[in-house]
């Protein structure tokens, strides 16, 4: 059976805020923001052993089991991941974990678990209306982590150019093994600062690698730091790991190590040689490439107004007040294994 939404329009609402890895904190604490602004009340549930409760706030309410997160009864639980236990209640809202991807495709594995898609622009949501058979809404709200990212403060000036690496997991589209030895020699020059953060599922082997390059040049960023990260750095290093486009958001230039589909907005190389050269361009960026930053992120998402979080819990409040009823296909299959991730079996 499927747990359907239990307010009504015009009550404050129950939102439950769904995390199964550390870099979710940073999307959804926009929509905890405005919906305790808006008078809802908010809980986290985080699960699993890839996200850790150390990472939450001290003023953030979190709750201990899956059994609270039933009790608590959610009308919607917010999920940047591509699963949702069907168990819990209220409508199961998609708000991503990164923007568009064009190494993604048409493949949405989460297609059938959610009931709101909250789409960051044109594209995703050309993508998911297309093959809709009318049994999820989608919304074009623009991307929640960006209000994070536009509203952060930074803390501090550097003198030294601070360079930021970042890297996806997949071991076809990852540069970590690659620039590893070129990265170790240029730390060890002391002429820019390097701040590191690698994707959540990158192999540990890798991630133990990157972090005994520790140093007085060097710093390892966790996933909940790569806000300050990317608002800190000069210049970001990345390969086709999707951070490369909040970097460019902020407006800097990006250096990528074989990109699959490189842009004239940011500087790809093929060879890791070739990195301490395009580092140094990208630190004195032309004209031309300024513009080509520019002109980036209205072509990715038309929602660059800090705004987003306040499109997403009025999609939802429209959602929960028209009664929408339940109408995903079953996915016996998928929700076993739910399930068993989850370890829970009651029924």
């Amino acid at each position: 059976m499927h747990a359907s939404p239990s307010s009504t329009a015009g009550k404050p609402l129950n939102f439950l805020l769904y995390v199964e890895q550390n870099y979710s904190f940073d999307i959804l604490r926009p929509i905890q923001n405005e919906a305790i602004k808006q008078g809802h009340q908010v809980k986290w549930l985080v699960v699993g052993n890839d996200a850790s409760k150390h990472f939450l706030h001290e003023n953030e309410q979190a709750l201990a089991s899956i059994e609270q997160a039933i009790s608590f009864k959610p009308d919607a639980v917010f999920v940047p991941g591509d699963r949702v236990p069907n168990f819990i209640a209220g409508i199961k809202v998609q708000v991503f974990h990164g923007l568009n991807e064009s190494k993604r495709g048409n493949v949405y594995p989460e297609r059938g678990l959610f009931d709101l898609y909250c789409t960051e622009g044109p594209e995703r949501t050309g993508t998911l209306t297309g093959s809709n058979k009318g049994n999820y809404k989608v919304v074009e709200t623009g991307w929640v982590k960006l209000d994070s990212l536009f509203q952060y403060q930074p803390k501090e000036h550097f003198d030294k150019p601070q360079i930021l690496f970042g890297s996806t997991f997949s071991t076809a589209l990852s540069c970590a093994e690659l620039v590893y030895e070129e990265m170790k020699r240029l730390s060890q020059t002391g002429k820019w600062q390097w701040l590191v953060t690698l994707h959540p599922k990158m192999a540990t082997s890798t991630v133990q690698k990157y972090k005994a390059l520790e140093s007085e040049n060097l710093q390892f960023f966790e996933n909940n730091q790569v806000i300050e990260a990317l608002h800190r750095a000069d210049v970001m290093v990345c390969d086709n790991s999707s951070i490369f486009q909040e970097f460019l958001l902020l407006n800097k230039p990006v250096v990528t190590v074989n990109n699959s589909t490189p842009l004239d907005c940011f500087i790809n190389i093929t060879e890791s040689d070739a990195l301490e050269g395009a580092i140094t361009k990208a630190l004195s960026p032309s004209q031309e490439l300024l513009n080509s930053i520019q002109q980036y992120g209205p072509s990715i998402t038309p929602y660059l107004d800090g705004k987003s979080s306040y499109r997403v819990v009025k999609a939802v409040e429209e959602m929960v007040s028209s009664h929408w009823t339940n109408k995903k296909p079953i996915n016996l299959l998928r929700n076993f294994k739910i399930r068993k991730k989850l370890n829970y079996w009651k029924f």
